[in-house]
């Protein structure tokens, strides 16, 4: 139901605007929900008390908090602090290959925070997100931009993921690392701490985190998933020459990183569209 507001004595449009934190009381008076006010009050700054005034969506009348849970991640929604944040569940399983040392119960914590701020620091805070559309949602926050955080939480049961990490002998240089998007299943051994100079720059900024590449997958990069598009280090694929991709064999995240991730938001509050403005 709309937000009517009954002008009261000594209020001007500019005050209402005020009342409902809206920045310029023509977004008031020019809505389409008060052709039939400005009829009957064409001078703006001549209203009368009792006169009744549509408030147009906006924060405060607009409910700005939306959430949901799927199979491999989780979404909220908190316009009011334009903030998009997005976690999996990772349940862990921790083995050994023959002939290392059984994990301690600090190493298999280390691993996942060690997992958890690379995907924060290479994921978080880079794609910055608007909305548009019909919706009351998309109007009352049509000038809020975005972020997104994304996180991995650990869990004992009920995981978004199923995660099994395999110790192996250090400095081994065959990694294990891959994602099963249909068995909703990651792969990751002990060397996936460390960074990985595939580009073979020498460059601390231009190596790789196994951490951040896998989530890519994860969170929706993958050729099984309904973006359509997984690794682009691949001979067939349409980025193979964009190197520094995140996706490829460096660090960078771009718009169609987050493709699936748009999806889901589009599906979560009717006639309402989000598009990635940029990325950093």
């Amino acid at each position: 139901m709309p937000t009517v507001h009954t002008v009261k004595k000594g209020e001007t449009l500019g005050k209402i605007a005020r009342k409902y934190s809206i920045a310029k009381w023509k977004d008031i008076y020019e809505a389409a929900e008060n052709a039939k006010f400005r009829k009957l009050r064409p001078d703006p700054n001549r209203i009368e008390p009792g006169d009744k005034i549509t408030i147009p969506p906006c924060p405060a009348t607009v409910e700005g908090k939306h959430s949901k849970d799927m199979p491999r991640m989780s979404i909220s929604v908190d316009a009011d602090k334009a903030l998009i944040f997005v976690q999996q569940k990772w349940e862990y399983t921790f083995v050994e290959k023959s002939g290392v040392s059984k994990w301690t119960s600090k190493e298999k914590t280390d691993f996942h925070n060690a997992a958890d701020k690379s995907i924060w620091a290479r994921w978080s805070g880079k794609f910055k997100i608007t909305c548009a559309g019909k919706s009351d949602f998309a109007r009352a926050y049509a000038d809020v931009v975005f972020n997104v955080n994304f996180d991995i939480k650990k869990v004992t049961s009920g995981g978004h993921w199923k995660v099994t990490v395999t110790k192996v002998p250090k400095g081994s240089k065959s990694p294990t690392s891959s994602v099963d998007w249909n068995g909703q299943k990651i792969t990751l051994d002990s060397e996936d701490t460390k960074l990985r100079d595939l580009q073979g720059t020498g460059k601390k900024k231009d190596k790789q985190s196994p951490f951040a590449h896998e989530f890519g997958h994860a969170v929706g990069n993958s050729k099984h998933g309904p973006a359509g598009h997984g690794d682009e280090y691949k001979a067939s694929s349409p980025f193979h020459e964009e190197k520094k991709s995140m996706m490829n064999i460096g660090n960078q995240l771009q718009k169609r990183h987050a493709d699936h991730l748009i999806m889901e938001l589009n599906k979560m509050i009717k006639d309402t569209t989000f598009t990635v403005k940029s990325v950093s």
